[in-house]
């Protein structure tokens, strides 16, 4: 059929994925299509649940077994759609991205330099107040290579520090949050 046709005439193809998504007959055809053809296949997923947004393992339960290792285990570009301003601006950056990446002139490449006006990324980053001496603190797993990668990216004036007290030259703290931030005391005592 036509949507069979679409598919073949198509470099790459974007799914997006929402609750009812592999209820549709149309789209189990689109799903089939893409991977018979072996087209380069972007995965969004709707993150919203009044969007009919879900999480990606209740979209994979509702997909047929045989079709789940090759769109959820394969290596397909992932993208969660964010609705709130900003973020769908990253949402939809990302989906150029991936697309592009896909693209014979893109292939071999693992990140695309694409920038939103104002985005820090694109800008230098700078600290006012010169110089800056950022503590890591050893008792916050993690921090200290946080701190190294800052002091990497940041042109000139930061000097990272990780001695087991905050020293009295510290001009900042860098408290680095992840599953294991307040897995030692210490850490509490010196925030």
């Amino acid at each position: 059929g036509a949507l069979e046709e679409y598919i073949r005439r198509s470099q790459t193809i974007l799914f997006f994925l929402s609750r009812g998504y592999f209820r549709s007959q149309n789209c189990l055809r689109e799903i089939r299509a893409s991977l018979a053809g072996n087209k380069p296949i972007v995965l969004v997923q709707e993150a919203d649940p009044d969007k009919g947004g879900g999480t990606l393992e209740d979209l994979r339960a509702e997909c047929p077994e045989s079709l789940q290792p090759p769109i959820f285990d394969a290596d397909w570009h992932l993208i969660v759609w964010l609705r709130i301003d900003d973020f769908r601006l990253l949402s939809l950056k990302l989906i150029a991205e991936a697309l592009l990446l896909c693209t014979p002139a893109y292939a071999r490449e693992a990140s695309l330099p694409i920038y939103l006006p104002g985005e820090l990324l694109g800008q230098t980053l700078t600290f006012a107040a010169q110089p800056v001496v950022l503590w890591a603190s050893p008792a916050n797993p993690g921090a200290k290579a946080l701190a190294d990668e800052l002091a990497d990216i940041c042109p000139s004036g930061l000097t990272v520090t990780s001695s087991a007290e905050a020293p009295e030259s510290a001009t900042h703290m860098l408290l680095y949050l992840n599953l294991d931030t307040w897995s030692d005391e210490r850490l509490a005592e010196q925030v």
